[in-house]
């Protein structure tokens, strides 16, 4: 080989040595960070047992937006009485690619099928419509029929929210509203209520009061003992209307609504990077097969958090 044959293999060979540590130091390369989430997923086990998990999700952040949405907006029967059809919570946050969701109205559910020889009501695609107030982007759903269920948690057309303990009459600002069946925080105080009510799982909706922070609470419950718990080691038992209201005010909310619980009670978070959609609390329905495996139940709503990951995070002063 000539010199100048040499020097070129030379140059070919250094160059793709360059090439291939270029590429070695890449894949070496951290990834890099995600960005801030405007949220936070906390888990608590406290004595009793009550155990579950709550989101605390940043209002002030421009990237957040709270939704209220039907599981399934399919109208069954066109001009009766139901308005969409059950879904899985985790059904609706996939659907609407919610950051977190949480079950919320209490709802109606008329039909029952026979499966197996056992009457099933929540099942998905059975009729259904919310009990109470359900608003989604300015469009009403439903109402309370009477002086209940009208505690209720407000969106606000310019991104604010609130929370009115006895509404009659939707503020004409109102872009998304859900309401439960009671007020268990008002003004930094639990809401007195009989001390001999049952324990339940619980999904709770409260706010600081700033109104800066949204808290979505997932309480588990039925699971207490071990005999309770599918997998026989105790987990939680649930708590009453004023132990509920008790916990809102330990994780710093000042106002707090109680929405369906029981079996509907279920928190799904999405993994920004991976897609994965996940429940993040222990549901307390468990398999119609009688199976040692705890199921979601389908539910008529849920209230959303949309991130809008594209936008750039607030800055930090």
């Amino acid at each position: 080989m000539t010199g100048a044959g040499r020097a070129v293999a030379l140059c070919l060979s250094l160059g793709l040595t360059g090439t291939s540590l270029q590429a070695q130091e890449a894949a070496q390369a951290p990834a890099s960070p995600p960005p801030p989430a405007p949220y936070r997923i906390e888990r608590f086990s406290l004595p009793g047992p009550v155990a579950g998990v709550l989101a605390r999700v940043d209002l002030t952040d421009p990237r957040v937006s709270v939704e209220v949405a039907l599981t399934d907006d399919t109208d069954p029967d066109g001009d009766g009485p139901c308005t969409g059809q059950l879904d899985l919570t985790s059904a609706a946050a996939k659907r609407r690619d919610y950051a977190i969701t949480l079950n919320a109205s209490f709802f109606a559910a008329p039909k029952q099928v026979d499966v197996l020889g056992h009457k099933v009501r929540y099942f998905v695609g059975n009729c259904t419509w919310p009990v109470g107030w359900h608003m989604a982007r300015g469009k009403l759903v439903s109402k309370p029929g009477n002086d209940k269920m009208r505690a209720a948690l407000i969106v606000h057309t310019d991104g604010r929210l609130s929370i009115d303990g006895d509404l009659a009459v939707l503020p004409k600002d109102a872009r998304h509203v859900v309401s439960g069946n009671l007020q268990v925080l008002k003004d930094g105080e639990p809401v007195k209520s009989d001390d001999k009510a049952p324990r339940h799982p619980r999904s709770v909706v409260g706010l600081t009061q700033d109104r800066k922070t949204l808290i979505l609470v997932a309480i588990d419950g039925r699971q207490g003992t071990a005999e309770e718990s599918p997998n026989g080691i105790p987990h939680s038992r649930g708590t009453t209307n004023q132990e509920t209201g008790e916990l809102m005010k330990r994780f710093g909310a000042h106002d707090a609504v109680n929405l369906d619980g029981g079996g509907s009670t279920a928190m799904v978070v999405k993994d920004p990077r991976t897609g994965a959609f996940s429940v993040a609390n222990r549901p307390s329905d468990q398999s119609t097969l009688k199976l040692p495996v705890l199921m979601e139940r389908p539910v008529a709503d849920v209230i959303g958090i949309a991130i809008d990951w594209q936008a750039a995070p607030p800055s930090k002063k």
